[in-house]
C-alpha cells in the first residue's frame, strides 16, 4: 500500500519506516495532528487515490470526518485500539504535571531566581502540598484511569465523575469539595461548553482546574472571568479554535490574557509530544490503517 507521512518521524526508530511504501499519490495518509489548521475536503482531494486516513491522535475534530464518510474513505483514530492506546502514557503525566505545577508554583519560581532566599520570594512562592489534597476528575477514561494510580503515589485523595463508567460519583455535586478539578474528558456534542456560566458557582474557592482534554470543552470567557476574580488557578494545554489560528489568536480570551495572570498557565498543546508516544502512536495508527 502506498503511503503517506504528513505527521513528523524523523526523530524515531528508521526501522518503522524503510520498509513502508512512501508516496506522493498515497492509498493510505497518515495525517499531522498537530496542524493548525482544518483538513477539509480541499486538503483531501488532493489525493484522488485515497482510502485510508489514519490520525495518530485520540480526536479527530481537526479533520472533516463527513466528508471521508461520505466519499468511502476509512479513517482511523488511536480510539480504535485501546489496547496500543493503553501504552502511551505521555498525556497523562503532562497532566499530572500541571496539576503539580499548580499547587507547587514550580514555573513561577523559575522567575524569580536572581531574587534568591530574599523574603519576598519565600511569600510569593509559598505553595501547598499534593499529599492530602482531593483531586477530581471529570472523565475516566485512559487518562482519568492513569491519574489515580498518580493520585495514590502521591497520597492525594481522588474521585471522579463519568456517567459512563461505573463506580465514580454519581453525580457532580459531589466534586464540590475538591482542591483541584482536572477535566479529561473526549470532545464531544455532550461535552462541548460543558464547562459554562454557573457550572462551577458551588465548588470549593480557589480552585485549581485543569484542562488537558479540548478547549471547545469550557467555555472560555466563563473560565476569562474566574481568572480575573481569583476564584480558579486554571492550567491548560489546549484552547479554542486550534484548527484555525487566526480565529484562536483573535478571540481567545485566554491567549490574550496569557502572562499577565499569576493564575492562568498555558502549554502550547504539547501533552503528547513525546519521541515515544509518537512512536507508539504511529506503530498503532499503521498497524490499523494497513490490516
Amino acid at each position: 500500500m502506498k503511503i503517506k507521512l504528513e505527521c513528523p518521524y524523523d526523530f524515531m526508530d528508521q526501522n518503522i519506516i524503510k520498509n513502508l511504501e512512501l508516496s506522493n499519490d498515497p492509498e493510505c495518509l497518515i495525517v499531522n495532528p498537530g496542524v493548525d489548521k482544518f483538513l477539509d475536503q480541499n486538503y483531501f482531494t488532493q489525493f484522488p487515490n485515497l482510502k485510508v486516513v489514519g490520525t495518530p491522535s485520540t480526536g479527530v475534530n481537526h479533520m472533516d470526518t463527513d466528508y471521508l464518510k461520505n466519499n468511502n474513505i476509512k479513517y482511523f483514530c488511536l480510539l480504535d485500539d485501546r489496547e496500543g492506546l493503553e501504552s502511551i502514557t505521555a498525556s497523562a503525566e503532562f497532566t499530572w504535571l500541571h496539576i503539580m505545577n499548580s499547587l507547587r508554583k514550580f514555573s513561577q519560581s523559575l522567575t524569580h531566581v536572581n531574587n534568591w532566599r530574599e523574603s519576598n520570594n519565600e511569600s510569593l512562592l509559598r505553595s501547598n502540598e499534593l499529599s492530602g489534597k482531593k483531586l477530581g476528575v471529570i472523565g475516566f477514561g485512559r487518562i482519568g484511569r492513569k491519574l489515580k494510580k498518580y493520585a495514590d503515589a502521591f497520597d492525594v485523595d481522588f474521585k471522579f465523575y463519568d456517567p459512563y463508567v461505573e463506580g465514580g460519583c454519581t453525580d457532580i455535586s459531589e466534586l464540590y469539595n475538591s482542591d483541584v478539578l482536572s477535566i479529561n474528558c473526549y470532545l464531544t456534542t455532550e461535552t462541548t461548553n460543558l464547562i459554562t456560566e454557573g457550572f462551577l458557582d458551588n465548588f470549593k474557592k480557589p480552585l485549581i482546574v485543569v484542562n488537558t482534554s479540548r478547549g471547545e470543552v469550557v467555555d472560555e470567557n466563563y473560565i476569562a472571568g474566574l481568572i480575573k476574580s481569583q476564584d480558579i488557578f486554571y492550567s491548560c494545554d489546549v484552547l479554542c479554535n486550534e484548527q484555525d489560528i487566526n480565529q484562536l489568536k483573535e478571540k481567545s480570551p485566554l491567549l490574550q490574557m496569557n502572562l499577565d495572570y499569576d493564575n492562568l498557565i498555558i502549554t502550547p498543546h504539547v501533552a503528547g509530544c513525546t519521541i515515544e508516544s509518537q512512536e507508539k502512536a504511529l506503530k498503532t495508527i499503521l498497524k490499523l490503517c494497513m490490516k
